[in-house]
């Protein structure tokens, strides 16, 4: 077996007045290759997932750049969301008048139930668009007027 190396340290006098002092035997806080433990360990055994392969990575459905749509004119839409609703309405009349099912008695066709405008949710229309979210009360900040 080979000898020991003998490891850094001051002389063996000042190192027997040092542990004097101390009134024990100092135990240096330096690092050498035969006083710490090996580092032998296996190398980790990570299973591959879908980003190490070249082929069919689907990277483009998680990346958030391609979540980024135009602005919608809140506007425009509702504009259009009443324009179909009158062509619908307008429809359903000449379908209705077609069909000969309009009232006898010369009273007018019974209103189409219209939902609540107020809600705060996107409720889906008779004409299958949907109604867009509104603002609800704005706030004053001088207070009433």
């Amino acid at each position: 077996m080979p000898p020991k190396p003998k490891h850094r340290d001051v002389a063996a006098f000042l190192s027997r007045v040092r542990n004097f002092l101390l009134g024990r035997t100092h135990k240096t806080a330096h690092r050498f290759a035969d006083t710490i433990s090996p580092s032998t360990q296996p190398p980790p055994n990570i299973p591959r997932g879908p980003n190490q392969s070249l082929f069919a990575n689907y990277y483009y459905t998680r990346d958030p750049r391609r979540l980024v749509m135009p602005f919608v004119d809140v506007m425009q839409e509702h504009k259009k969301m009443l324009a179909a609703e009158a062509k619908a309405e307008e429809a359903a009349k000449k379908a209705q008048d077609k069909s000969g099912d309009a009232p006898k008695d010369g009273s007018l066709v019974p209103p189409v139930e219209s939902k609540d405008h107020d809600t705060e949710e996107c409720d889906e229309g008779d004409s299958g668009t949907k109604k867009l979210p509104t603002p609800g009360k704005v706030h004053s900040w001088e207070g009433p007027h």
